[in-house]
């Protein structure tokens, strides 16, 4: 009898509702001896319109998980006790079902491993915002807000406020953020230092647990200016505190090493969008940069054993981990084509990381002192394997003015190129201290199954080049990256088969921000999607929570001269709204603090009434982004369908 052969099953590609599927893995943190590591996991729930949080403790040698905590109401961080026999982290306070007043805010909570029940630490009427462990394991410095100082009055209707540097959304003043202590046993908390000073960022004991290296706030009129930052050695007991010598305008979050050294992040004094680590001994005296070899904008600074940090960085088209001796040498950590997210070290050097290959959503890795390779330990998102997805890989280029640019670009699956050339969309980062890498997108796949190309432009500005390459788009953090992405387009072109009568343009935020202004600059574009975009550099000053973002790039206050305000004008996409020809989506929140809302309002009406089609969409939420399943999906389903309709698909 003759045997049929198997049918091959048609290779997948990724539909919008696929990403549904998508499991997030996030804040690992390892236990001292390496053994186990404890991860985040989130779910979203789009029934219910939530996000499902549990905490899984995954061990490092078996791969073998188990939850120790479901569904955790407002989780935030965790945390090991020193000696690894506790889990701490913040989440809703225990509620009492007969009173619906009870405590609905963040509070440290305790898990002891031995098989007991999470004990509620602090008690905090307004919350606590994060916490770190005294080093003998019997205590937690913590930050906390206050109420407001004329509480009283507030609730009596007296609730005016004056405005220094608020935010457009603000209701109100600005609470104080202060350091408290508090035993692991919970009972009253002690305030560090008084009411001379407010919290502005991270915080570590000192080796001897009798002091705390904390970042303050330097000017408490203006909090929202967050250059202006100072790390102080306060003393638990007496309040009394020191500064540490200053490397530049601004410095926060240290971090304490095993034999008291502290290294803590600071602004790059020739150009404040780019973090730089310094190095003090056990006093937080005579720091010194140990980054200027790396020459990148450095995150989530750990100490490795014998004095090494830990550091992630964009650098080119991945998110790499380096470590960098207490010299300034720099080796790059061996894990391969992965994109790493945060990460976490144990005594012996083991790290714990999360990443995302160029295939495959977020895992839990491990890389144990020297291996050659990481091991991945978690397989969430193994479904993704049933998906064909596009080929993504670097793109580089020159600038006009002789700089190397680079940026990825997503192919379609081979299962939908067709014939002949295929539209292209480009999918523009925000920040501009940020950068597209060669890691797993699910949108960006989503679009590509579509059959087009996919480009991600590194804009001038961009974090994963150096500091020249960020520090050049100053003054013209607008039109200089335009340019550095139509040089990127061309070289794309050039390239890869695409009809140059069906581009889209699209991102947001800083994203947003150049798509406005190249729709305005140039007619080349079939459509474009535009989300919560920086259109008026003069209302964006005077509006946003973010006070020192246009000053940093590009200069004083628009009002503080006409040639100012004049380049303010120049930059801003607004000026050039009449020009716009392109069938353009304009998404935003309602209640955007750090893009005023008004700033689509004003681009949306100027491009209405040239006659050229444009929709407007807004969300009834406060934030830059929506931070619901239901919201996000939603903004991805009219990005996608925008292009649908006028690319084709």
């Amino acid at each position: 009898m003759m045997l049929l052969a198997e049918s091959t099953p048609p290779a997948l590609t990724l539909k919008l509702s696929d990403l549904r599927k998508t499991v997030s893995v996030g804040s690992p943190t390892i236990t001292p001896d390496g053994k186990n590591v404890a991860i985040i996991v989130r779910r979203n729930d789009y029934d219910k319109d939530r996000t499902q949080a549990d905490v899984v403790l995954v061990n490092a040698r078996t791969r073998a998980a188990r939850t120790l905590l479901h569904d955790v109401t407002g989780l935030g961080q965790i945390d090991w006790s020193p000696d690894g026999s506790q889990l701490a982290y913040i989440a809703q306070g225990i509620v009492d079902p007969d009173d619906p007043a009870s405590d609905k805010t963040s509070q440290i909570f305790l898990l002891p491993m031995n098989g007991g029940e999470p004990f509620q630490v602090t008690h905090e009427k307004m919350g606590v915002d994060a916490f770190d462990w005294r080093p003998d394991g019997h205590a937690f410095a913590y930050s906390a807000h206050t109420e407001a100082p004329n509480a009283a009055a507030i609730k009596a209707h007296d609730d005016a406020f004056d405005v220094t540097d608020e935010a457009w959304t603000d209701q109100a003043a600005p609470t104080p953020e202060y350091l408290y202590q508090i035993m692991s046993s919970g009972g009253k908390s002690q305030r560090i230092g008084g009411w001379t000073w407010r919290v502005g960022g991270g915080f570590t004991y000192a080796r001897d647990g009798r002091s705390v290296f904390v970042t303050r706030i330097t000017d408490d009129r203006h909090p929202n200016r967050y250059l202006s930052r100072q790390i102080i050695r306060v003393n638990v007991a007496y309040g009394a505190y020191q500064p540490l010598p200053q490397l530049s305008m601004t410095q926060s979050d240290p971090v304490r090493g095993s034999s008291g050294q502290i290294a803590f992040a600071f602004a790059n004094p020739r150009g404040t969008m780019q973090t730089e680590i310094a190095l003090a001994d056990a006093a937080g005296t005579h720091p010194r940069s140990i980054t200027v070899r790396l020459d990148r904008n450095v995150a989530g600074a750990s100490f490795l054993p014998g004095g090494s940090l830990l550091l992630t960085a964009n650098d080119a088209t991945q998110r790499r981990l380096f470590r960098i001796s207490p010299a300034g040498a720099v080796t790059t950590v061996p894990i391969g084509n992965i994109s790493a997210g945060g990460s976490s070290v144990s005594k012996n050097g083991t790290i714990a990381f999360t990443g995302t290959t160029p295939a495959h959503p977020a895992e839990l890795y491990v890389l144990w002192p020297n291996a050659r390779a990481p091991v991945r330990l978690t397989n969430y998102n193994g479904w993704i394997a049933r998906y064909q997805l596009g080929v993504t890989r670097p793109v580089i280029w020159r600038t006009f003015d002789g700089l190397t640019a680079d940026g990825v670009l997503t192919s379609p699956p081979a299962s939908v190129k067709r014939s002949g050339r295929a539209p292209l969309v480009l999918y523009i980062h925000g920040g501009p201290t940020s950068a597209s890498t060669t890691a797993y997108s699910g949108f960006v796949q989503v679009m590509a199954a579509h059959g087009w190309y996919v480009f991600q432009p590194n804009y001038r500005g961009s974090d994963n080049l150096g500091l020249r390459y960020a520090r050049t788009t100053v003054p013209h953090i607008t039109s200089v990256p335009a340019r550095d992405i139509e040089a990127g387009l061309a070289r794309v072109l050039a390239t890869a088969p695409i009809d140059t009568n069906r581009i889209g343009v699209s991102g947001w935020s800083e994203g947003g921000l150049m798509t406005s202004w190249l729709i305005g600059n140039d007619r080349r574009w079939r459509a474009a999607v535009s989300g919560a975009a920086v259109n008026d550099w003069v209302q964006y000053d005077s509006m946003s929570d973010s006070k020192d973002f246009a000053p940093q790039f590009i200069g004083k206050s628009p009002w503080s001269s006409p040639s100012e305000y004049n380049l303010y004008e120049a930059e801003s996409p607004l000026s050039y709204a009449s020009n716009v020809r392109t069938p353009t989506l304009i998404m935003s929140d309602a209640g955007d603090f750090r893009v005023p809302t008004p700033l689509a309002y004003e681009f949306y009406h100027d491009v209405r009434a040239t006659g050229t089609p444009v929709q407007f969409v807004v969300y009834p939420v406060v934030g830059h982004f929506p931070r619901d399943p239901v919201r996000i999906e939603d903004i991805y389903r009219r990005w996608e369908a925008w292009f649908v309709k006028y690319l084709g698909s």
